[in-house]
């Protein structure tokens, strides 16, 4: 009881935006949003093509939200996916729209290493906290490819048999992943053994969008049947399905600390649910953005929607965005 009522409310303490292309007519959709090893640095991607990384300490003690990245990244194709590495401090990953994995040296603005062998857009990609030079990346090509930041080619190719929309290491072990796919399943592998899953998740019932582990026994997974569920991975079905948020059609976002799960709402909202409690318990709703020629009587934001969120480790913040490409710093009052 003591953890559900911890927080009251959500909070915005600083604000800024991943484009000031003001006059585009553009997309400015925020896809992932992560903090470096330390949670010095944050850093936001998406469909302007461009890696864009900010320093939280500034972002969160200036006076006026007037934000510049301290370094900056630009890609060829849209990313749909970044995350840094759990040792080397300035190592980022990408995927991207062309379905390529890039490795980049956030400290030079270098990209040092490209995987290119997925033949479709690649969603996501995931370092292994227990053996930081493998990463893993999963496509509409069907595949997981496991990759060895020394070598160009994979080194373990997983068909998941329908498109794989995200993937996650367990954080507590070297040889376990976990995916989901357009199948509506979450799939539990040991790579040793990587011929055959030894779990798979049944209970979405559309494509599964994210999955986060809590812990190393646990693990949330969002889907765009507008629902969340709690796994556990002994067990075959749902531990818990939480509902509020609406989630049809985009990747929303979404992001744990072990007690509390965040994700992003297709009506411009960030919803925080308790993992003992079905309901949310608290929303946070992004302001409509401002069009240069507005039509008259238009007055919804119907088709803007949180697109990303992530968890400042051991801490009450988180810095979601959304696809007007405004990010927010919020804290949990």
């Amino acid at each position: 009881m003591s953890k559900f009522l911890q927080y009251t409310s959500i909070k915005a303490v600083a604000s800024l935006n991943y484009t000031h292309e003001v006059f585009t007519n553009s997309s400015s959709i925020v896809s992932s949003i992560e903090f470096d090893r330390d949670c010095d640095f944050f850093a936001i991607a998406g469909v302007t093509k461009k890696i864009k990384v900010f320093e939280y300490g500034i972002v969160r003690d200036a006076v006026v939200d007037l934000h510049y990245p301290v370094t900056e990244m630009s890609c060829t194709s849209k990313i749909s996916c970044i995350a840094w590495n759990p040792y080397n401090k300035h190592m980022l990953s990408s995927a991207d729209y062309d379905g390529i994995v890039y490795m980049w040296d956030t400290s030079t603005n270098q990209k040092v290493q490209m995987f290119q062998e997925h033949e479709k857009r690649c969603w996501s990609v995931d370092f292994n906290r227990m053996d930081p030079k493998l990463l893993a990346s999963g496509s509409d090509d069907t595949k997981v490819k496991l990759w060895d930041w020394d070598n160009s080619h994979s080194v373990l190719t997983i068909d998941g048999g329908a498109n794989v929309c995200c993937v996650k290491f367990n954080p507590t072990t070297r040889y376990n992943l976990a995916f989901g796919s357009a199948d509506h399943c979450v799939h539990y592998y040991d790579l040793r053994y990587p011929k055959k899953a030894v779990n798979v998740f049944r209970g979405h019932g559309k494509a599964v969008s994210y999955v986060k582990f809590l812990n190393g026994t646990d693990m949330v997974s969002a889907s765009t049947d507008s629902q969340l569920k709690l796994w556990s991975l002994g067990r075959p079905n749902a531990i818990s399905t939480f509902k509020g948020h609406i989630n049809e059609k985009n990747f929303v976002g979404l992001a744990t600390d072990g007690d509390y799960i965040a994700c992003g709402s297709e009506n411009n909202s960030l919803y925080l649910y308790y993992k003992g409690l079905s309901k949310h318990i608290l929303t946070y709703k992004f302001e409509p953005g401002k069009k240069l020629i507005e039509k008259p009587g238009k007055d919804d934001d119907s088709s803007e929607f949180v697109s990303a969120v992530t968890w400042k480790a051991d801490s009450n913040i988180l810095v979601a965005a959304n696809s007007q490409g405004v990010v927010k710093l919020l804290e949990l009052m």
